[in-house]
């Protein structure tokens, strides 16, 4: 999307050589190349523009400056005029977030912000020279969430060379503002620093407009005016007209804005009629140009009226070679003026200035002139004719402040206008709204024979169901709206969309087949496309994972390319979607990627259906990523089921309550679990989504098998299988037919085995869903060793023997007769846990302590140990007969723990024998926390990207509860294990700390700086960073106290001084106080 640039939003204004210097204000200004954010806010009249374009000029600085109007409040014109305006210094600056731009559509989600922003900061660093970029007038856009975001982000990384200047009436609320200025990043100008002193007001009146005042008067005007500069510009403008002040006597008692109207008044009414004429009727414009007063005004040759006023000081200002605009208050007390003294004049006048525009084609300008003038029937008709691109455009904050300002009866009137209306709440989630401004719609095109309309609204209506899917309720609509678009005059295109929502609620409805018929007779009739998805979300409901993706990706290369529509869609977001089947396939990362940015889609968009969506979602990606964040994904549901209730939808409760379902189950909480089940169940037979209830069976069948439920899994999944098949979904088919064979393995139904086994790997095999074997995903097997002694059952049976065998080998799993069906995950750090698939093991079932310690020695060695060794070990103080006695026993008690249905004579798995030498399998797939710990921390350590730093350390640091194996604290054989483990942890928590300075998160910093203290009372770099935070916090006897404390503890533990470094930064403390009060000094 090319946007036009007026390039006189670009230029500083030009400011008059006679305008006063103040020196203290200099002096703080002074410091805006040093500092990366200045913000000057204040009241309008302070003199804020004035003052930075003084500034610039003396210092001979070369900034980009932008004059921010009200309707750049999108990031897309915000950023297109950024962009330019560097240009006047960089003439070949961003390039490619400007080319980026021109392919983007008019609404902004959250990833596209991260990605402008991204785009911007390395555009900046790879000028060599600063850029010093003054956004002025920031009020005007305070209220755009998108720039707002845009601009947090950007100070977040701010680049070394880029010094943000704002410019604004009022100081914004960004959240790094307080870290800024603590840290010395930030200088804040406010009104305190632009108000005069008497001084500074005499030289005012003397330099710029020659007047000697007395000192009595001077301390009046000064006690009236408060240092209010366009006060003062007033009264200075008086006193050559009425010789004297004594006048402003009578009004000491005025507030400083009475005084303005005042004062303004007195100035305007000397001047003569022509221009007390000119300015009034100009005052209507927001930026004044000739060919706008040639045409709207009458008056030609304009230009050298404005340059006379703009050398009179009338509060006119020049933004580009023939572009004027007046102060922000002169205009406003011009405008009302010219309302109350001529409001036939002032009305005619905006309706020529809207039809000037609308000749144009500039809609939203002329909307703005008939809002002044209150012309609801122009605005309707516009709106009438052009709304729809606004919805289209995603402008639905504009087009819904439009809507709202026009009254009842023209809405009537101009009846699309309440479709418009009932789109917005649509797609803001507002259903019930939305149905009641629909209803309206229909009941005014009813009353025309306006069949089109009738058809719209019957379908807006539809769509509210299709939205939060609820097949039953918008078959019927659906069918209405056919039939009245059939009868209306219109495109084969408007009947097309129809049938593409027909086939979407043949496919809510679980009915694929038909759905796809519909489908492809849409697709048939007409070659547009229409943006919701339907055909990947077909693809979902039937297990065709691969073309879903293949689709949903081609679209988004497509759409890019087309400007098209960003309106919310739902639950038919491409990212929501493709979270969903990368949850279904086992990729977990890349689900929680694409529930994150659906999350924050929603946000963005305004449409909480879609931020729950993306909540859903993320609690699918998280509980599959990791089974010690169980807790992490039940709040990502019930914050879906949160917004979902606030929304009154609660059909969105079933796919959350499913969620829940399946995580209470493998969590072993079996009531909870089938009530969420049941909860789920009730909402989706409700509105007969036939595939949800067959996911939500599922679920419930699944719980039923983790908590020894056989009878009642059996029922759940049989009539899982049969929704399925009724869905035509083989994804499904496959997963159930697999627990039913799980069930039947584990009774010893040798015959239903076979036969349910059997379609189980033929479907995989046909529909490439071997990922199941690899990929822990919603539906499979927390833990896939369950799936192996299936397959060595499958491979001596004959049971796709050879496919078995395959699958076997491709995990590692090769050569065995038997197998226990499950790993172990050991926690080893803080407490020693062991759990057997997803139950764990009870310190009751460790009948032989040296059983336990036996297999600790296993886990610590990590390798084959010979026999003897192990009794030197474990039993040093015992002759070889009892020793060798008590081992036997010991190793018994271990495999008994390990292997409790272990057959009788079968060989053990997990603790094997070579001659002598006895240890852990390799083949046997066994977690330790130790392993994942160190992983972390090494990456960690590797990594440089603050952010990826961050994320893994905390990972890792998060697995280290406490030192390992500390009932085995005073034994030789696990000192180094436990040693090597801590030295990990104190430099992946140094590391954490050292970052998080960075990041300027000192209280993080601190807190990690203690915990290292607390496992080690000598690790000096602690007390470095901890004398550091409290600096940087302005707690000076805080960081003193730490470097005494850390002279203490090396002199008690080691005979050592502190470190140079460690010395260094505490003299800088102690020198600090000084600088300090060097530079508060005014």
């Amino acid at each position: 999307m090319k946007l036009p640039i007026i390039q006189t939003k670009l230029r500083i204004p030009v400011v008059k050589d006679e305008f006063i210097r103040r020196a203290k204000l200099t002096r703080k200004m002074k410091k805006i190349p040093e500092h990366p954010l200045t913000i000057i806010h204040s009241g309008a009249g302070f003199g804020k523009s004035t003052a930075l374009a003084l500034f610039m000029r003396d210092e001979k600085i070369a900034g980009c400056w932008y004059s921010i109007s009200s309707m750049d409040d999108d990031i897309l014109p915000f950023l297109s005029y950024i962009i330019h305006s560097i240009r006047g210094c960089v003439p070949d600056f961003g390039q490619e977030i400007a080319a980026y731009i021109e392919t983007m559509d008019r609404y902004i989600r959250e990833e596209d912000i991260s990605y402008l922003c991204s785009l911007f900061i390395n555009e900046v660093l790879e000028v060599n020279d600063d850029i010093t970029l003054i956004l002025d007038d920031y009020h005007q856009i305070e209220h755009s969430y998108t720039i707002n975001s845009w601009i947090e982000k950007l100070l977040e990384h701010i680049p070394a060379n880029l010094h943000l200047v704002i410019s604004s009436r009022s100081r914004p609320s960004w959240k790094r503002l307080t870290k800024m200025r603590v840290n010395g990043q930030l200088i804040e100008i406010s009104r305190e620093d632009l108000v005069l002193t008497i001084d500074e007001m005499e030289l005012l009146l003397s330099d710029l407009y020659s007047l000697e005042v007395e000192p009595a008067h001077l301390q009046m005007i000064y006690q009236l005016t408060e240092g209010w500069i366009i006060a003062l510009c007033m009264i200075a403008q008086q006193i050559p007209l009425t010789g004297d002040i004594s006048a402003l006597v009578e009004h000491s008692s005025y507030s400083l804005q009475d005084l303005f109207d005042y004062l303004v008044m007195e100035v305007f009414s000397k001047q003569p009629p022509m221009i007390q004429q000119f300015l009034e009727q100009t005052s209507i414009l927001d930026v004044i140009e000739e060919e706008l007063c040639d045409e709207v005004i009458g008056i030609v040759g304009a230009s050298s009226m404005l340059e006379q006023l703009k050398e009179r000081n009338l509060f006119i200002q020049k933004i580009g070679r023939n572009h004027y605009r007046y102060h922000a208050l002169f205009k406003e007390f011009l405008e009302n003026a010219f309302k109350k003294n001529n409001p036939h004049n002032y009305s005619a006048l905006h309706e020529k200035c809207a039809r000037f525009y609308e000749k144009r084609l500039m809609w939203e300008e002329a909307l703005y002139h008939y809002k002044k003038i209150k012309h609801f029937k122009a605005m309707a008709s516009i709106l009438q004719e052009h709304g729809s691109n606004m919805l289209e455009g995603g402008k639905l904050k504009s087009l819904s402040d439009q809507l709202m300002f026009i009254p009842v009866s023209e809405l009537d009137s101009y009846y699309h206008l309440w479709f418009l209306k009932a789109e917005v709440h649509r797609y803001r989630s507002q259903y019930q709204e939305a149905e009641e401004c629909y209803e309206r719609t229909f009941i005014a095109a009813k009353k025309r024979n306006d069949f089109l309309e009738m058809s719209k609204a019957l379908e807006g209506k539809a769509k509210i169901y299709l939205d939060t899917i609820q097949p039953h309720h918008a078959e019927k609509l659906l069918y209405e709206a056919i039939e009245a678009r059939e009868k209306s005059i219109s495109s084969e295109e408007e009947k097309v969309k129809l049938y593409y929502l027909l086939a979407e609620n043949l496919l809510n409805s679980g009915k694929a087949f038909h759905a796809e018929k519909w489908l492809k007779k849409a697709k048939e009739a007409s070659t547009a496309l229409l943006d919701v998805n339907i055909e990947a979300r077909l693809y979902l409901r039937t297990g065709r994972f691969e073309e879903a993706k293949k689709f949903l990706f081609s679209q988004k290369e497509k759409l890019s390319t087309k400007n098209s529509s960003a309106l919310p869609k739902s639950h038919r977001e491409t990212d929501l979607i493709l979270s969903l089947i990368e949850a279904f396939t086992g990729e977990g990362i890349k689900a929680k990627e694409l529930a994150q940015a659906s999350i924050q889609q929603g946000i963005s968009l305004r449409a909480p259906f879609v931020e729950a969506c993306g909540w859903i979602r993320m609690g699918h990606a998280v509980q599959i990523l990791n089974k010690y964040e169980s807790d992490l994904a039940e709040q990502c549901y019930n914050t879906a089921l949160d917004i979902m209730g606030n929304l009154n939808v609660d059909r969105g409760k079933a796919e959350p309550l499913m969620g829940l379902c399946i995580l209470y189950g493998t969590r072993g909480e079996y009531e909870r679990a089938m009530e969420a089940g049941t909860k789920a169940l009730q909402e989706t037979e409700k509105v007969q989504d036939i595939w949800l209830s067959a996911l939500i069976s599922l679920c419930m069948g699944i719980t039923c098998i983790y908590n020894e439920r056989i009878n009642k899994g059996l029922y759940y999944l049989e009539k899982t299988r049969g929704l399925f098949v009724q869905c035509e979904d083989r994804y499904g088919q496959m997963i159930s037919n697999f627990w039913l064979a799980y069930i039947y393995f584990t009774e010893k139904d040798q015959e239903w085995f076979r036969v349910t086994m059997d379609t189980f790997l033929a479907m995989v095999q046909i529909d490439d869903f071997e990922f199941f074997f690899h990929k822990v995903s919603v539906y499979s097997p927390r833990d896939l060793q369950l799936v192996v002694p299936m397959l060595i059952e499958c491979a001596k049976e004959n049971i796709q023997s050879s496919y078995a065998v395959k699958i076997l080998h491709d995990m590692g799993v090769t050569g065995l007769d038997s197998h226990p069906g499950y790993s172990i995950t050991v926690q080893t750090l803080g407490q020693f846990k062991v759990w057997l698939g997803e139950k764990e093991v009870g310190e009751k079932n460790w009948q032989r302590e040296k059983g336990k310690e036996l297999f600790q020695l296993f886990l610590t060695m990590n390798e084959l140990i010979s026999k003897e060794e192990i009794l030197q070990i474990l039993w040093p103080s015992q002759d070889k007969k009892s020793a060798d006695r008590d081992f036997k026993v010991a190793l018994n008690s271990l495999h008994h723990v390990l292997e409790p249905m272990r057959k009788a004579r079968a060989a053990p798995f997990f603790i094997i024998r070579e001659g002598m030498f006895y240890g852990l399998n390799p083949h046997a797939k066994i977690e330790l926390d130790t392993t994942q710990f160190q992983e972390w921390i090494q990456n960690g350590l590797r990594e440089s990207s603050h952010e990826k730093v961050i994320s893994v350390l905390e990972k890792g640091l998060k697995l280290y509860h406490g030192e390992y194996l500390p009932e085995r604290r005073y034994d030789d054989w696990c000192i180094s294990k436990r040693e090597s483990m801590l030295v990990y942890f104190l430099r992946g928590a140094e590391k954490m700390a050292q970052f998080m300075v960075r990041k300027e998160n000192y209280d993080q910093a601190i807190y990690w700086c203690e915990k290292i203290l607390k496992r080690d009372r000598t690790w000096e770099e602690a007390y470095r960073l901890l004398m550091y935070c409290y600096y940087r916090k302005n707690n000076r006897p805080q960081a003193m106290r730490w470097y005494q404390k850390c002279q203490v503890v090396l002199e008690e533990e080691l005979g050592v001084t502190p470190l140079e470094p460690t010395k260094q930064m505490y003299n800088m403390i102690i020198e600090s106080e000084n600088y300090i009060n060097q530079i508060e000094q005014p």
